[in-house]
């Protein structure tokens, strides 16, 4: 009677965990979520493609319109997502040589420097500590971008063209 009950627990806690672990992932980038090193799966295709690319042009169609500018996110409007605007058009402006609102002693994007650009911190590519110099904590009423679920960030190979893409220069290509 004992084991048959340790049988059972041991059954409804792999099926509990492995319910857990699924979904979550942004159509767009699924699957799979791009949660660090102990993730073995197939990338998306447009994460694939992230890898050959640094240019405004194509982070623009492929991360900021896609992933930044929906539900009143970084789309123009008057609230604080607002003050960013990535849609089309607008992000160059909104984002190289402007001050982040988070981190007033920074900028959102130094031309040429990652280790100095916030959008580096707030996407998870560094942390604060790793910024030249350090800069601001994430306000954990923000999180990490985007925004909405704090286990799915950009995949690695995105997070990479935008910091190529501000290395380069951060040219409005």
């Amino acid at each position: 009677m004992l084991a048959c009950r340790m049988v059972r627990a041991v059954f409804a806690f792999f099926l509990l965990v492995s319910a857990c672990g699924g979904g979550g992932g942004s159509a767009i980038d699924a699957p799979p979520v791009d949660a660090g090193p102990l993730v073995d799966a197939p990338l998306s295709a447009a994460c694939l493609d992230a890898e050959t690319h640094s240019d405004l042009t194509w982070i623009q169609a492929n991360i900021f319109s896609k992933q930044c500018t929906f539900s009143g996110c970084h789309n123009g409007a008057s609230g604080d997502a607002g003050k960013m605007d990535l849609r089309a058009g607008h992000s160059f402006t909104s984002l190289v040589g402007v001050t982040a609102h988070l981190c007033q002693t920074t900028q959102i994007v130094t031309a040429g420097h990652p280790e100095q650009s916030y959008m580096m911190v707030m996407l998870g590519q560094q942390t604060p500590a790793e910024q030249t110099p350090p800069s601001c904590a994430i306000d954990p009423m923000v999180g990490e971008m985007p925004q909405g679920n704090p286990t799915v960030l950009l995949c690695s190979q995105k997070r990479d063209a935008i910091e190529r893409w501000i290395t380069a220069g951060a040219l409005n290509n």
